[in-house]
């Protein structure tokens, strides 16, 4: 349950494109030709296959603007049979897979653009994007390091590259590249936070609860700051920091279940039981799938007095451990 948060990245790569996919156009209407001489209609010359491909692929970026991504993906397909040398259709149709989650097609679409245009950083940093959402950090670390080489002002690179080291133990690297990117925008909570966590990680703790603060200095409301400054507060056995913390967390997102989880723990080793049991309340119906609230509960209720709430809580525990649910 002790579970350093870093912010979600998976969306960064979903505004790369927007320009492309929030464009609007208008498409003309056909109209039959006529003959000044003959004044007689004649019929339509066969469409040139470049602007039968550029409308599929315009047809392509409205489907996107509104989700329908299978739609989309199928007017880039046709496009690219037409004029397959066009990198933001493939571009496009890689952003497209990414919104799915399809990470194996996005990289197969975007490697594409990357091999006609070896130069264009948006492919290689939403390329590195897919193969960090995969989970492939060290692919994801190579084409995060050659889009800063191709554009050493591209920001949010710099950024996913620090979470990308650190998830490969590389600390040291993670803090160089997060300290890079606090440079572009000294006021970017979030860099703060992330690097106060790979502070942590590597151990020093004290590091760890200074980017944490600066965080809060710029954002009170951090939800990830809140949260990882009471995780070292716990781990420095801070009771009433912790809690204090954590309960700042939950105001901020009731639905933190990790963070109402260990609430509810720091309030038992308190003996304050029923603030436990609210905590652990709210924390099980926020993630249903940790059964060992139960337990928790039980236990809450049992250092009470309550014996027979004890016992249904007990009942309830033993009743989804045997049928496996729960993690």
């Amino acid at each position: 349950m002790n579970r350093i948060k870093f912010l979600s990245v998976v969306t960064v790569y979903s505004c790369l494109f927007v320009p492309l996919l929030h464009s609007t156009y208008c498409f003309s209407n056909e109209a039959a030709v006529t003959s000044e001489s003959t004044n007689t209609t004649k019929k339509d010359s066969p469409l040139n296959p470049l602007d039968v491909a550029n409308e599929q692929y315009k047809q392509g970026l409205n489907y996107a603007k509104y989700g329908l991504y299978d739609e989309a993906i199928e007017m880039y397909k046709k496009s690219l049979v037409q004029e397959p040398n066009n990198t933001d259709a493939y571009k496009n149709m890689g952003n497209a897979y990414l919104q799915q989650e399809k990470y194996d097609e996005a990289i197969e679409a975007l490697r594409k653009v990357i091999e006609r245009k070896p130069e264009d950083y948006d492919a290689c940093y939403t390329l590195g994007t897919a193969y960090f959402d995969k989970g492939v950090y060290d692919k994801a670390i190579e084409n995060f390091i050659k889009t800063i080489q191709i554009n050493p002002e591209h920001r949010a690179t710099f950024f996913l590259l620090g979470i990308a080291y650190a998830k490969v133990g590389k600390y040291d690297d993670a803090v160089k590249m997060l300290k890079k990117r606090i440079e572009f925008d000294p006021n970017l909570a979030i860099a703060y936070s992330n690097l106060g966590i790979v502070y942590s990680m590597k151990g020093s703790d004290k590091e760890a609860f200074a980017e944490f603060k600066k965080a809060l200095d710029i954002d009170p409301n951090h939800e990830n700051a809140l949260y990882n400054l009471a995780l070292l507060y716990d781990k420095t056995g801070n009771l009433d920091e912790a809690i204090q913390y954590y309960t700042k967390t939950v105001e901020v997102n009731v639905s933190n279940s990790d963070a109402q989880y260990r609430l509810g723990k720091n309030y038992t080793k308190k003996k304050q039981y029923d603030d436990a049991i609210i905590a652990f309340q709210t924390a099980v119906m926020s993630d249903p799938t940790n059964i060992e609230i139960y337990n928790d509960i039980g236990n809450a209720y049992k250092a009470k007095g309550m014996s027979k709430d004890a016992e249904g809580y007990f009942t309830l525990y033993k009743k989804q451990k045997e049928s496996g649910k729960g993690k």
